[in-house]
């Protein structure tokens, strides 16, 4: 009993060392957090470590005056709640609330082993209370809209403004990370416990609960872009990885093309999954940016990709906008894929890529290049130019067992990106067109410079979508003018297709248009010139 009791007595002081620091170091009214209907009120944007900041409302309407931006009123609307949550990150001690989560877990094991340790414990007035929570955390901000619209430019530019510890990453990688964090979590549980017949739910042995635990020490501020839900072991990962890092006040941003009660939208066990959406618009405000209108071209958010790359209207064959993307077949354009890759390799230099050694700089004496990957894997590069630019078929990266690791190693290895033979995308064969939109995504993260030879134009070349009351895939082939001719399958049993896919198949809709828009991008004139890649041959 003695020792229990000095057990209790260590943890009630070091609950009352908290509440001395916290009231001592907490003095700040302009930031006030409510949780549940959570507001903040600043005035001024300052910060304890690093004095008065620039606000994110400043810097917008400064690129704005430059006419580096176009004025966009949502924009400017929802920079704004950015700048709000801007002054409540200033003033926030991520530091603080974990310590006093340690104190309260400290005193909560400590009354456990008291308890065990005697057979007449009794609760007594005398107990102390636990420690409460006094830290506001700020709630985060959840961004969805169409593709185009800036919400990864708005969320990199709060991100850049930020002097927390802080993580900025697209949802493949976020995946990859946790994924990657399991199996060396549960390498470590075998080694250390051995192999267990039972199941054990204890937080200890929990690899998502601990991984949680350790991203909520490495960051305050997590940024994550293309916030999307597929499959059902992502979902349940997701659900239990969010809620402890919301618990330890890890602060998230995210983009999406879909609002939270869309996401996993008919994805198998999604009652599972609703907690989470529930907890995402507690902790984040939701916010949308534009708005698309599939019927109303007239209503439709303007797309700034299109408007950077010279594609003004859906459809349009300019250019400007499809300077590296061909789409004529034959010899013409086997050609100048030729000069491109051979002009590309002599006119640029890449010193923001990875460096190579000198055996594989030899891109041109028949040497293959071998990239490592994670989960000890590699992918091996036969036609490549040093660091500079590598030329694949479609083939080779699409319909083999490839993933965005594997896309993200020459993403950062290779400064342009060649891709031959692209044949029109349907949701019939989701498999090929989820690993090419993955490319796309990787590349385009990195600020990869893209030259594709392809059956169609960009807005051509993804066909298909999902009808939400029948949930049949309608495959319509922009192509031929006979647009009536719908291919109706049920991708809940055509082709082997489970019910299971159906989230994924529908979000794969959704990402057709992004896939699109960033081609464009990538493939234009301007993209090129801006990330300082000037070939000599000219289209």
């Amino acid at each position: 009993m003695a020792r229990s009791a000095n057990l209790l007595a260590t943890a009630v002081s070091r609950i009352s060392s908290a509440y001395l620091q916290h009231h001592s170091h907490v003095r700040h009214a302009s930031c006030r957090l409510l949780c549940g209907n959570r507001c903040f009120n600043s005035t001024t944007i300052t910060s304890l470590s690093y004095g008065p900041l620039k606000t994110l409302s400043d810097e917008y309407n400064q690129l704005v005056k430059n006419r580096t931006l176009i004025f966009d009123q949502d924009q400017e609307r929802v920079v704004k709640k950015f700048t709000r949550l801007q002054g409540a990150m200033n003033e926030y001690d991520h530091n603080l609330l974990l310590q006093q989560l340690k104190v309260i877990a400290d005193y909560e094991d400590a009354k456990k082993q008291a308890h065990d340790n005697s057979t007449q414990v009794k609760e007594t007035s005398d107990d102390p209370p636990p420690l409460s929570i006094t830290v506001p955390i700020p709630r985060g901000i959840y961004l969805y809209g169409d593709v185009g619209t800036g919400k990864s430019l708005l969320m990199k530019m709060f991100y850049n403004s930020s002097p927390l510890k802080k993580r900025r990453l697209h949802f493949h990688s976020l995946l990859q990370d946790i994924h990657s964090r399991i199996f060396e979590l549960n390498k470590e549980i075998l080694t250390k416990h051995g192999r267990s017949f039972h199941v054990d739910t204890s937080k200890d042995r929990n690899p998502i609960i601990r991984i949680a635990q350790q991203l909520s020490t490495e960051v305050t501020l997590l940024c994550i872009d293309e916030f999307q839900v597929t499959d059902v072991a992502d979902a349940m990962i997701l659900s239990q990885l969010f809620g402890e890092l919301w618990r330890r006040g890890v602060v998230v941003v995210a983009t999406s093309n879909r609002p939270p009660k869309d996401l996993y939208e008919d994805g198998l066990n999604r009652s599972y999954f609703l907690p989470f959406i529930d907890l995402l618009e507690r902790y984040c405000l939701v916010l949308s940016l534009g708005t698309h209108h599939e019927a109303d071209e007239a209503k439709k958010s303007i797309d700034y990709r299109r408007v950077k790359s010279g594609v003004d209207e859906t459809g349009a064959k300019k250019a400007h906008g499809h300077y590296y993307f061909l789409t004529s077949q034959g010899n013409e354009s086997m050609v100048l894929l030729d000069r491109l890759f051979d002009d590309v390799q002599k006119s640029t230099s890449c010193p923001d890529k990875l460096q190579m050694s000198q055996k594989e700089l030899s891109g041109n004496s028949g040497h293959h290049l071998t990239l490592q990957v994670k989960f000890q894997r590699n992918i091996t590069i036969s036609r490549y130019h040093s660091n500079i630019i590598a030329r694949f078929n479609f083939e080779e990266l699409c319909t083999t067992d490839l993933g965005s690791s594997d896309y993200q190693a020459i993403a950062n290895n290779f400064q342009v990106v060649m891709i031959e033979n692209i044949p029109q995308l349907t949701l019939k064969y989701p498999d090929r067109a989820r690993r090419f939109i993955t490319l796309i995504d990787e590349l385009y993260e990195s600020g990869c410079c893209l030259i594709c030879s392809a059956d169609a134009v960009p807005d051509n070349l993804f066909i298909g979508k999902v009808d939400s009351k029948t949930n049949r895939v309608i495959d319509t082939n922009d192509g031929n003018n006979d647009t009536k001719d719908l291919l109706a399958v049920d991708v809940a049993q055509s082709q082997g297709m489970a019910v299971s896919e159906l989230a994924s198949v529908k979000e794969l809709s959704f990402a057709f248009r992004r896939a699109a828009s960033r081609l464009l991008e990538m493939c234009s004139k301007p993209w090129w010139v801006e990330k300082g890649v000037t070939p000599s041959v000219d289209r």
